[in-house]
């Protein structure tokens, strides 16, 4: 593996519908927030979209540079951007920025960095190298022995997210995380066993008084009971609890199917949306550009999404495959718990909408996850050094099939080999 390299080779594996939806995503996101930014009229607002614009170009320039590098190389730095993202979480804990209540930024002067953004794609990369080993590709697959050590990977970082406290940002951890779970084969043990763990702990939590511990222990809070259990019903508490929600629902209906126009819509403009930059950038943006903006947005991100699973599908390394999953279920799963939760399908729990909610770390994570998703699909046939032994199981699999056909044995060859179909496919 070559850790710099940009054969022209790669470029016939370039996904433009990935790349050109993310940067039409960002687009909207941008000027949506200028026209928030016009709407309040003052210059921290200004600020803001000038911040947001030098992250988008930084981590513009960070992903196209990211380009040129293997992909594989993060495997070998997996551990140690964990154990970074950890220490992150834990100096958050002790001299982090608090505002609205939760202590979630580490203040920098010139900018801030939310450490549970940062955690999330750093989760998604240890758990792909872990899970590339060759323990998981065996016959049973992961055992109760082998799930726990990439269990407790998960829990420590939700568990640190939550006291901050962000019950959504820890939420969203554990669904990222669970794709690559399902992905690994398992054995029947092990899945009787969660079976099992997860009755006990619904059963515990609801029926014997479990919830009410993990409030007094202030593990979950009351407000965040509180957004659960009414958000069905906003209406009880139009001026407490269901304020949010009523105001984000009569931005997206006044929008109605064309919109209010750029810079014309008046829930946010007169101050009625709530967080109309960050958490209800997706109302906002349907008040101004109505059902056609917001089904705008919804196919772009649909592009994203499918894009990055046709890499999945087509990755040829356990590493790849864990890794583009991971990402793409980091997207998709904010992109659709915003969504909702501005419609009041789910509860207000203050997660941002990909490329569209203001946020340097948010929006920076969204490029460089694009950014590995493309690196990953550019490089599904890997120009190595050293097939045989740098992707064995591959090579294993091909000796066994050519025993039964009594061909000759795997030999060893170059990169540049046009014969192998593993690392030239035909129908290039």
């Amino acid at each position: 593996m070559k850790l710099f390299s940009m054969d022209r080779r790669l470029m016939e594996n370039f996904s433009w519908p990935l790349v050109l939806s993310a940067l039409a995503l960002s687009a909207i996101g941008l000027l949506n927030l200028y026209s928030v930014s016009l709407s309040s009229g003052n210059a921290a607002s200004l600020s803001e979209f000038s911040k947001q614009l030098a992250f988008f170009l930084f981590a513009l320039s960070a992903a196209f540079a990211s380009l040129f590098f293997d992909y594989g190389i993060l495997k070998k730095f997996a551990l140690p951007l964990y154990v970074l993202g950890i220490a992150l979480l834990l100096f958050v804990k002790h001299f982090g920025v608090t505002a609205g209540g939760a202590t979630r930024w580490l203040d920098f002067g010139a900018f801030r960095v939310q450490p549970s953004e940062l955690m999330k794609p750093i989760l998604v990369v240890l758990l792909a190298a872990h899970f590339s080993r060759k323990e998981y590709a065996g016959k049973n697959g992961m055992t109760l022995s082998t799930f726990l050590l990439p269990a407790a990977f998960v829990l420590l970082p939700f568990y640190l997210i939550l006291k901050q406290p962000d019950l959504g940002t820890a939420g969203l951890l554990g669904l990222t995380a669970f794709p690559i779970f399902v992905a690994i084969r398992s054995s029947r043990g092990l899945k009787i066993a969660i079976a099992a763990a997860t009755a006990v702990i619904l059963a515990w939590t609801f029926l014997f008084g479990g919830l009410g511990w993990l409030v007094k222990k202030k593990i979950v809070r009351g407000y965040q009971l509180e957004r659960v259990f009414n958000h069905s019903n906003p209406e009880d508490d139009f001026n407490g609890k269901g304020w949010q929600i009523i105001q984000s629902k009569r931005a997206i209906g006044s929008g109605q199917i064309l919109g209010r126009g750029f810079h014309d819509g008046t829930q946010q403009k007169y101050g009625f949306l709530p967080a109309p930059d960050t958490d209800f950038a997706f109302a906002a943006l349907a008040e101004e550009w109505g059902f056609a903006g917001a089904m705008t947005v919804l196919a772009l991100f649909y592009v994203l999404i499918r894009s990055g699973l046709s890499v999945v599908r087509r990755s040829k390394d356990n590493f790849g495959k864990c890794l583009v999953l991971g990402l793409t279920s980091l997207l998709f799963w904010q992109m659709l718990i915003n969504v909702a939760m501005v419609t009041g399908i789910f509860p207000v729990v203050g997660i941002p909408l990909p490329f569209v909610s203001y946020g340097g770390s948010s929006l920076s994570v969204s490029v460089l996850c694009v950014a590995t998703i493309l690196n990953a699909g550019m490089r599904r046939y890997r120009f190595q050094d050293d097939p045989v032994r740098e992707n064995p199981e591959v090579w294993e699999e091909r000796t066994v099939i050519r025993l039964r056909e009594k061909t000759p044995l795997v030999r060893r060859i170059g990169p540049h080999d046009p014969g192998e179909p593993d690392i030239h496919p035909v129908y290039r």
